[in-house]
């Protein structure tokens, strides 16, 4: 066998083998990845807010509760082993309220990036538990009845004024732990499901409040922690 012709057929064999090896990869990589879904959801959600209620409620401003209406969006995929990876998004809406001519309102939200573990019941229908880790945050604004400002003073000092309309807020680290329960009339297509779990957040010290560039200290404790419960729905798929 001339060499031209050796060299041939290695290179043949290279190709064969490096064809072989990229439809074995694609192969296994089709196996691991599984069904997925992306969805919104709805619901209520608690938050540590008792403090910070007693607080206003001496100095005249309005409360709010201790809990928020919930609004998310969230995505997941499934893999082979029963694995679901995935992250959310989610808004807390606590509301803006007026009481003896002071206005406040009161607001949050989160993010976190999850892994849960599918349990089959049937090819329509799946539960499971799920971890988050991620941030979120509270904020505090208050609008002042002073709407009209000289110029010439805001020129004799041009920083924000707290008192116009200060944004008092917490943030930090957010721990979710969480089941769900759904369902897939088609097993496939459209998914309806609920959610149930824990909020746990930490924020640092608990009287520490960021204003505008600075730290408003003295403040009372608050956070999004709680328990919530939210009703999902969006659309499956197989791969």
């Amino acid at each position: 066998m001339t060499v031209f012709a050796r060299r041939t057929t290695r290179a043949g064999l290279l190709g064969l083998a490096l064809c072989l090896g990229g439809a074995r990869h694609a192969r296994a990589q089709q196996a691991l990845l599984g069904p997925g879904a992306a969805y919104v959801a709805a619901g209520i959600s608690g938050i540590a807010t008792a403090e910070l209620d007693a607080r206003l409620a001496a100095r005249g401003y309005p409360t709010f509760g201790r809990t928020a209406t919930a609004l998310g969006v969230g995505a997941y995929r499934l893999l082979a082993s029963g694995l679901m990876l995935g992250g959310e998004v989610h808004g807390l809406v606590v509301g803006e309220e007026t009481r003896q001519g002071r206005v406040a309102g009161l607001g949050g939200g989160h993010a976190t990036l999850g892994v849960g573990y599918a349990v089959r019941l049937s090819p329509r229908a799946r539960v499971y538990p799920r971890l988050g880790l991620g941030v979120g945050g509270l904020a505090l604004w208050i609008e002042s009845a002073a709407d009209t400002v000289r110029f010439d003073d805001v020129l004799a000092d041009p920083r924000p004024d707290p008192g116009r309309r200060p944004v008092l807020s917490r943030d930090g680290a957010v721990l979710d732990l969480g089941v769900g329960a759904e369902l897939l009339p088609g097993g496939r297509g459209a998914l309806i499901g609920v959610r149930a779990g824990y909020l746990a957040a930490r924020f640092g010290p608990e009287s520490r409040w960021q204003l505008h560039e600075g730290t408003a200290v003295g403040g009372p404790g608050a956070s999004i922690s709680g328990a919530y419960v939210r009703v999902v729905i969006g659309g499956a798929w197989r791969r």
